[in-house]
């Protein structure tokens, strides 16, 4: 008797924020890469692995992961294979994610995220710039406000 069997466990960090698209039925899914370490010291290396997140996992990457995580994925492993534009054949090896966890506590978390900060658009609003007429180029003539 034959016997069949297919689970990944992986553990890694995401590498960007998941995109979320939703199917014509109205099913989420959570497209990710994890950066996962393998071989050690000299021979250490990275792998970038594609994950995939359906329905409630997929609402729960949304809400939950970002870039730089720490988690444990179990799934099973899928290869896609289509012809691309070229009528090349293309495959490409993806897990199928069952169970996304956290790895790390919120302080870990909150440590090895990067937090951006968003700059003033406008500068420093606080100081005062000079906008005397001299310094615009005269495209129309200027009016005597008086007037209006």
């Amino acid at each position: 008797m034959a016997y069949s069997f297919n689970r990944v466990i992986l553990v890694g960090r995401l590498t960007r924020d998941p995109e979320i698209r939703m199917t014509t039925t109205g099913e989420k899914i959570a497209n990710f890469d994890i950066a996962v370490d393998r071989g050690y010291g000299d021979n250490k290396t990275v792998d970038f692995i594609k994950i995939v997140a359906f329905n409630k996992r997929a609402e729960f990457a949304e809400n939950y992961l970002k870039k730089g995580l720490l988690i444990l994925i179990e799934g099973s492993l899928r290869i896609n294979k289509w012809k691309d534009n070229n009528g090349n054949n293309r495959e490409r090896a993806e897990i199928w994610a069952n169970t996304l966890q956290f790895m790390e506590s919120k302080k870990q978390q909150n440590e090895n995220v990067e937090i951006v900060e968003p700059e003033e658009p406008f500068g420093n609003i606080d100081e005062k710039v000079d906008i005397s007429n001299d310094e615009f180029p005269q495209f129309f003539p200027l009016e005597d406000n008086n007037n209006l």
